[in-house]
């Protein structure tokens, strides 16, 4: 199934709905060293203090200088009574990253949006699999999602730092406005009448994953261009979906023929 390309048009009315909004609260700690090492290197946000075990110092200590910060060699007790997520033995207190609003993905051709996808980390998996595939940023609803920032950070192994995680009113209000920006809304059913295969994703993309639990919302289904599945073969019925995300970002970039 082919997609004509949609013309974009100009002067559209935004509603606040697409409004900016901070995924990440002041003063958030880090873990985790794909997580630490990606705030330190990507410098978009403040860092404030770093804290490490011994084991890493020197993994850590140049890092930290060309932050501006002082490595605190701390034991591994201090770190495990500050998350119960696994630390990996190194900390970073971090600002908030900068704020991204909708319309700075407007120049995007490809975008990922989920829908009430509550486990941190499917949200920061997604983000991974997002960064992997040149996706310009993750669009969630400010309600029903996951917002826990460290969580999501560790598990995107620092694409969290570079993949704007962007959080909106009204998904399907936004799925309006991306529309009248060119994009062709592509939502992943399982009891689709066609494989994602069949859909011709030669312009600008926004695939949506619904939750694991019901999937897409009807409203959300309605907003979508073409709903579409991945063929499954063995005896699961479903895929976890960050997989499944990583799946249809992967079949948006592939080369056709």
């Amino acid at each position: 199934m082919s997609l004509l390309k949609r013309a974009p048009l100009l002067h559209c009315c935004h509603t606040k709905n697409e409004g900016p909004f901070s995924m990440s609260q002041s003063n958030t700690w880090l873990f985790g060293h794909h997580a630490v090492k990606a705030a330190l290197k990507s410098a978009r946000r403040k860092t404030f203090e770093i804290l490490a075990t011994k084991q890493h110092e020197d993994e850590y200590k140049d890092l930290a200088k060309t932050a501006g910060l002082k490595l605190q060699i701390v034991d591994r007790q201090r770190l495990d009574k500050m998350t119960q997520q696994p630390h990996q033995g190194v900390a970073l207190k971090v600002g908030n990253l900068p704020q991204v609003n909708v319309k700075d993905l407007y120049d995007a051709d490809l975008l990922l949006m989920l829908d009430q996808v509550t486990d941190s980390h499917n949200v920061g998996a997604c983000l991974r699999s997002a960064n992997a595939f040149g996706c310009k940023g993750v669009i969630v609803p400010t309600a029903h999602s996951s917002k826990d920032s460290p969580i999501i950070a560790k598990a995107s192994a620092g694409a969290f730092e570079d993949t704007p995680l962007v959080a909106v009113a009204n998904l399907a209000q936004t799925l309006e406005n991306l529309k009248k920006e060119g994009f062709w809304v592509v939502g992943l059913d399982g009891y689709a009448n066609q494989t994602l295969d069949s859909v011709d994703m030669g312009g600008k993309i926004i695939i949506v994953m619904g939750s694991e639990g019901d999937g897409l919302r009807d409203l959300i289904k309605k907003k979508c261009d073409f709903l579409a599945k991945l063929p499954m073969r063995g005896s699961v019925e479903s895929l976890n979906v960050s997989v499944a995300a990583g799946i249809s970002l992967y079949e948006a970039r592939r080369p056709k023929k």
